[in-house]
């Protein structure tokens, strides 16, 4: 959802690959309508040398492929919570998204990231911009990310809070 701003983005974003993880649960990416129509995007743009598709990706592999991004962007135009950037968070890289449902609370824009209210290739690629050009700046809002992602997304938080819930309703 959204990658095709992504891919548009790298037009000005020099220098700058884009590593678009996922694809068909069987079979090549290759094989895939949408890795052909994202390939197709990029293409156009004159950026498709800057993407790669490695497909699939095991869940033990996802942490290590969180922790080599330099920065996580996610624009989709509607996600009901977004998992992707609190997965990125608690690997500790910050995060570019857009200003859309679960991501409005999950990401504190200029803390634990960056949350693009009107998502176009201009503005994901401005948002994008700072962390390349201040590798500081992404550690700092890394480990911002990665305290919040731990304090109010852990499992024993999430409990405590479902608790809370059934006790104010009970009572």
């Amino acid at each position: 959802k959204g990658v095709d701003t992504v891919i548009k983005a790298l037009e000005d974003l020099p220098a700058t690959e884009l590593l678009i993880v996922g694809g068909p649960a069987e079979g090549p990416v290759e094989e895939d309508p949408e890795a052909r129509r994202l390939r197709r995007i990029a293409e156009k743009a004159g950026v498709s040398d800057r993407v790669l598709m490695p497909g699939r990706v095991s869940y033990e592999a996802m942490p290590a492929q969180l922790r080599a991004a330099d920065v996580v962007v996610c624009t989709p135009w509607y996600e009901p919570f977004g998992i992707v950037p609190l997965e990125a968070m608690a690997c500790g890289v910050p995060v570019v998204a857009a200003a859309v449902g679960g991501m409005r609370d999950s990401i504190e824009d200029g803390l634990t990231g960056t949350l693009v209210p009107e998502v176009s290739p201009e503005s994901v690629a401005a948002a994008v911009r700072p962390y390349l050009e201040d590798p500081e700046l992404g550690r700092r809002v890394g480990r911002a990310g990665r305290a919040r992602a731990c304090a109010l997304y852990s499992w024993d938080a999430i409990a405590a809070e479902t608790i809370k819930a059934y006790e104010l309703a009970a009572s």
